[in-house]
């Protein structure tokens, strides 16, 4: 599978950031830098979204956990962890269950998995997909940010200019629409993805925290109680006045939180292994099969 990515950082554990639904790995703007102070950070688009390859098959959770794996041997990370927002979130925990010998730690940030009830909006666009029909606009970008944050006046306009234009260039909402329509339907999320989430989260041994937004209209709070108490000693951390995306929303202290939770739960239980090769700040990259990285100009520097 051809991936684009980002990486950023040349020492300590290895972090791979996972965006989430229609999102692009643009979606960590405001994390790779700060985290790469002290991490190796690779943050790639995720297959069927941004300049990923969009695979002619059936979507599934394993295939994700596939792809992911296939990241990290192409990209040269033995183990890593894990940080996954929304669909991110899911993908992770399956990666997870499915490779736990590569995951040293997981972070999930208002996951998607850990119950049935979504927001309408979801449920709606599984259903009509009436974003197939529309041109990307500046006013349907601050509307959808709307949607996934608390605070509005944490929307700029510079913000919304970036997102707007990753939606011009990136955006897929045919791809988009058959993720989503793969887990979602007017229910809200299939029972049968609940069951190879929550309902097996307790396989989960990897030191663990869940981040939630409290105000989240898209993804109840109650799900992050759910996740905390289904996967053994995980942690739980709730971002007060915050929505969906606290990696956009509240950048700086969800930077924290995480620092700090890698540095004390996962280097601690993981002996502070070598996760991943020395890798060139600031590039770039397709992944064009699991055993070849081939290096293209770099896009967005570090």
């Amino acid at each position: 599978v051809k991936t684009r990515f980002r990486s950023a950082g040349d020492h300590g554990p290895a972090l791979i950031l996972i965006h989430g639904l229609g999102a692009t790995l643009e979606s960590w703007l405001f994390n790779v830098d700060a985290l790469a102070k002290n991490f190796r950070v690779f943050a790639p688009d995720v297959v069927w979204f941004g300049k990923t390859d969009k695979p002619k098959r059936e979507v599934t959770l394993d295939y994700f956990a596939e792809f992911i794996a296939g990241f990290m041997d192409a990209v040269g990370v033995e183990r890593a962890v894990l940080v996954g927002n929304s669909l991110g979130g899911m993908i992770a925990t399956r990666t997870a269950i499915n490779y736990p010998a590569r995951v040293s730690g997981l972070v999930l940030v208002n996951s998607v998995g850990f119950g049935r009830e979504l927001h309408w909006w979801f449920r709606l666009r599984a259903l009509l997909g009436f974003e197939e029909h529309l041109r990307p606009s500046r006013a349907a970008v601050r509307q959808a940010l709307a949607h996934l944050f608390h605070d509005q006046h944490s929307i700029t306009d510079d913000l919304v200019e970036l997102f707007y234009q990753t939606t011009t260039e990136l955006g897929d909402p045919v791809a988009t629409r058959y993720v989503l329509r793969s887990g979602v339907d007017w229910g809200g999320m299939k029972s049968i993805v609940v069951q190879h989430i929550r309902d097996q989260a307790h396989q989960i041994r990897t030191p663990t925290l869940v981040i939630w937004g409290k105000q989240d209209r898209l993804v109840p709070v109650k799900h992050a109680h759910v996740a905390h108490s289904r996967i053994p000693n995980a942690e739980l951390y709730i971002f007060d006045a915050c929505g969906h995306t606290p990696q956009l929303e509240r950048p700086e202290e969800f930077n924290r939180v995480v620092t700090k939770f890698v540095r004390e739960k996962v280097l601690t239980t993981d002996g502070g292994r070598r996760t991943a090769e020395r890798t060139p700040r600031g590039k770039e990259r397709d992944q064009r099969r699991p055993s070849a990285v081939v290096r293209r100009p770099s896009q967005h520097n570090a």
